[in-house]
């Protein structure tokens, strides 16, 4: 049986995050303005429903900050106090987030 020199196989590379955080912080950013403006409008218009809904906003923007935060402790390097690294960071703001939410 001959064996081809020229074969094709794939080597997977394992892809680093792929989440820009300059899009979150951008999204974070928005979502605080929103926010604080739902206020002042409320507040001039003594509308009840659109502060209701600044701090639900209020409570995305703090979600998008954790999912941050799990971000960047998950780009860490490994050490020898944290031989796997950050990663499962984002793992438990998953849990955390998904928690709240229920």
């Amino acid at each position: 049986m001959k064996h081809c020199k020229d074969h094709n196989h794939h080597h997977h590379t394992v892809l680093k995050n792929t989440i820009s955080t300059d899009r979150i912080l951008f999204v974070i950013l928005f979502n605080l303005l929103i926010t604080l403006t739902e206020i002042i409008g409320g507040i001039f218009s003594g509308s009840l429903s659109l502060i209701s809904d600044a701090f639900h906003n209020f409570s995305d923007a703090m979600a998008i900050i954790i999912s941050y935060i799990a971000i960047k402790l998950g780009e860490k390097d490994n050490s020898l106090k944290h031989t796997f690294g950050l990663k499962r960071a984002e793992i438990l703001d998953a849990l955390l987030n998904s928690s709240i939410l229920i």
